[in-house]
């Protein structure tokens, strides 16, 4: 069984494909399926900020960090460790494109290193179905937050701190997170602990360089 930790937000956008020359144009109704026209013009959700882009959109292009998850269980010898390398390779006011690689080792020592991917991500996207504006971007499953300054890559940031609670195969899930708009992508540190399996996965930032 391997967990996987509970951190920052994740966001699903699903795009609509392009008709063909038969279609019918955006807004407007097939006349057999609406014969009166009484039909309205659908209305896109409101425009809010990705959050991927607001974690990243102060920091200049070339901004690289670097994200250590190190997971220890019971039922493995050893530990598992993987390295996420992030580096911003471009921003406008319209998109950033980020890069990021990753290299694991495992408890037996075998390395797999993955090809970098790339990701480009739009400043704005629709607000999510059911989703209120004055909601989005906060974490929906915390049960205790709080401030507090923490250390990581050897400097110091004012983080807001968040504990919540989920579930996996092997039993309860409980994750505190750490998160500053001071770093780059926002996670500073995240630890995730399922007691029924003595499983721990920690990620934390170990390098961030700027340009």
């Amino acid at each position: 069984m391997r967990s996987v930790p509970l951190f920052l937000l994740c966001v699903t956008l699903l795009a609509a494909g392009c008709g063909s020359k038969g279609d019918n144009a955006p807004g407007v109704a097939a006349r057999d399926s609406d014969p009166q026209g009484t039909l309205p013009a659908p209305t896109p959700g409101e425009l809010v900020e990705h959050p991927t882009y607001k974690m990243w959109a102060k920091f200049a292009p070339g901004t690289t960090i670097t994200q250590k998850t190190t997971t220890d269980s019971e039922n493995s010898p050893g530990q598992t460790v993987t390295t996420i390398v992030y580096s911003l390779k471009e921003k406008t006011d319209d998109h950033i494109l980020l890069e990021s690689q990753a290299t694991t080792v495992y408890h037996g020592g075998r390395v797999e290193k993955n090809p970098p991917n790339t990701v480009k991500t739009p400043r704005l996207i629709p607000l999510p179905p059911g989703v209120k504006k004055e909601d989005w971007g906060k974490p929906t499953d915390k049960q205790e937050t709080g401030e507090e300054v923490v250390t990581a890559a050897g400097k110091q940031y004012k983080a807001k701190w968040y504990k919540s609670k989920g579930s996996t195969d092997a039993g309860e899930l409980f994750t505190t997170t750490w998160t500053s708009t001071e770093m780059p992508g926002g996670l500073v540190k995240s630890v995730s602990e399922v007691p029924a399996v003595k499983e721990t996965t920690t990620i934390e930032v170990v390098e961030v360089k700027l340009p």
